[in-house]
């Protein structure tokens, strides 16, 4: 009996060794630092196999529910497939996260639900998330993360496609229009509904869960318009004017809107609270892969193309994908980011655009809740530290190569005739009366907020001109009228330009009584819509 418990006990022994063996080949492939740490989990949350190696996870002796998953020093940051994401794999590629003491991981996450959640868990310990819906979910999980650091800018990423008939967006009134629910394309539809305003009221809206299904709306003909991204509106546009050339047509990009969708670098905010230098390790590392891909694009997406498809998260990617890909968006160096937050200058733009995207969900009741921001929604105190930093600044850039450098824009000097010739109309702005004094053309004071409206708008659409068109009621004669209206509208231009605006970019014209909207303006109610001031935003023509 004796010598059966020696032989059973080493046994027992030889198994243990070899489940302790397997356990630590699995620990150490699937979360050891460097590069070949990367998990891919499924939109069901998962686990799959490490994308890195061939071993065969089916036919193990132990299962996923018997490993004890690491924790502590691990930082895991929760990607979607999408460009704006992809630094993180050049450092991870390049071991930059090895150079600061950090180790880094990915999970693929593809919904932004789950990726936030993810984050209110403590699963994952960073994200990227465009803003818009970052702050939509603010409802659901408040202070559960905080921004960081800005990834990229959509800069033609994402666009509003259209059947050739609709002229421009004052145009979408009474179209049907589709769109995924509770997302970004949501928030482009309110913001250019806000410009123009416009309600869902005014619109036949239609909520898909998936952009395909958005996609096939417009190929049925079901939709007048979608709100789309690349390259799904690019392929949509192409595919359908091959089947019925001239039919559909892009009606506006965030190209003409730089400022609209950024997406955010998030972290959990209580491990940022108790591991502030973790934090800062990553922003290192993803800056420093920022950098690499903005100072060696040629290089860079080359070895992009082969890190997407070794993920099989990206479906099959070319290098012509990745590049064409990047010149849809700016990708944020680190001094993009110390620029916008107010660290090297005095202009911080991140309240602003925060502002401005809680006020676009507000205004169309999608913020339902008492949305109130707790303190900053962000904390520039991890770049601040950087700041400086000449192993993380980028250098000279190639302006061709990227989407990153801001171009001054140039406006041909035009008249009230080569506007309508050389320019088409984007929108007629949505804005309050500029009211005068009584036969004068001088602004009312009450009536300037009104104007730097309209300077805010201006900064929001850089590359559109601005006509303004001054219209008077019927009282006194012809020619009086015609010059008191093109006076109203020329103080108006130079208000604006005393502001900061280019006066090539402003047209400002007069139309007296000519174009009266009601012809027989007896009453004071009459009288007063019929002097108004109008505000129209135009591009050229292409």
């Amino acid at each position: 009996m004796g010598e059966r418990r020696i032989k059973w006990g080493n046994i027992i022994i030889f198994l243990l060794i070899i489940a302790a063996g397997v356990a630590a080949f699995l620990t150490r492939n699937q979360f050891g630092g460097g590069k070949d740490r990367r998990v891919v989990i499924d939109n069901n949350g998962n686990k799959g196999k490490n994308v890195d190696d061939d071993f065969d996870f089916d036919n193990l002796p132990v299962t996923w529910d018997d490993i004890d998953f690491p924790s502590g020093n691990e930082f895991i940051m929760g990607l979607d497939s999408w460009i704006g994401g992809t630094p993180v794999l050049i450092g991870l590629d390049r071991e930059y996260n090895r150079d600061y003491g950090l180790d880094l991981g990915v999970e693929y996450i593809h919904a932004d639900a789950d990726r936030i959640k993810a984050l209110a868990e403590g699963r994952i310990q960073a994200t990227e998330m465009s803003l818009p819906s970052f702050m939509r979910f603010q409802e659901q999980y408040p202070g559960a993360g905080i921004i960081v650091g800005i990834t990229d800018f959509s800069r033609g990423a994402d666009g509003i496609v259209a059947k050739t008939e609709v002229k421009d967006l004052n145009d979408i009134e009474d179209k049907t229009v589709s769109y995924v629910k509770n997302g970004t394309g949501k928030f482009i539809l309110n913001k250019f509904l806000r410009l123009v305003g416009l309600r869902y009221q005014d619109i036949e809206p239609i909520e898909r869960e998936s952009m395909s299904e958005v996609i096939e709306d417009l190929r049925r003909g079901t939709a007048d318009v979608i709100v789309s991204w690349s390259p799904d509106m690019n392929i949509a546009i192409n595919e359908i004017n091959a089947e019925r050339p001239n039919s559909v047509k892009m009606l506006i990009t965030t190209k003409e809107v730089p400022n609209l969708i950024p997406t955010m670098l998030i972290v959990n905010r209580d491990y940022a609270e108790r591991n502030p230098d973790k934090v800062e390790s990553f922003l290192k590392t993803w800056y420093a892969s920022a950098k690499h891909i903005l100072e060696k694009p040629d290089k860079a997406y080359t070895k992009l193309a082969e890190l997407m498809n070794e993920s099989q998260e990206y479906g099959e990617v070319s290098k012509e994908d990745v590049e064409a890909s990047f010149k849809d968006v700016k990708l944020m160096s680190l001094n993009d980011n110390l620029s916008y937050f107010g660290l090297s200058t005095e202009d911080n733009k991140v309240d602003a655009i925060i502002d401005d995207t809680v006020e676009t969900w507000k205004r169309y009741g999608d913020l339902d809740f008492e949305f109130k921001i707790s303190g900053k929604m962000y904390k520039e105190s991890f770049l601040a530290k950087m700041d400086g930093d000449e192993e993380l600044l980028v250098g000279v850039l190639d302006n061709d190569s990227t989407g990153s450098n801001e171009e001054k824009i140039e406006f041909e000097k035009q008249d009230g005739d080569s506007i309508e010739k050389k320019t088409e109309k984007v929108a007629k702005v949505d804005i309050p009366p500029v009211y005068y004094d009584s036969g004068k053309a001088t602004v009312k004071a009450e009536s300037l907020p009104v104007l730097d409206e309209v300077f805010e708008i201006l900064s929001q659409f850089p590359e559109y001109y601005l006509i303004v068109d001054a219209h008077t009621d019927s009282v006194g004669s012809d020619e009086s009228n015609k010059l008191l209206s093109e006076n109203r509208a020329s103080e108006v231009k130079k208000y604006l330009v005393q502001r900061g605006v280019n006066e090539n970019r402003i047209i400002a014209r007069g139309w007296g009584e000519s174009r009266l909207l009601i012809q027989n303006d007896v009453t004071e109610e009459d009288k007063a819509k019929n002097r108004r001031t109008e505000f129209i935003l135009t591009r050229v023509i292409d």
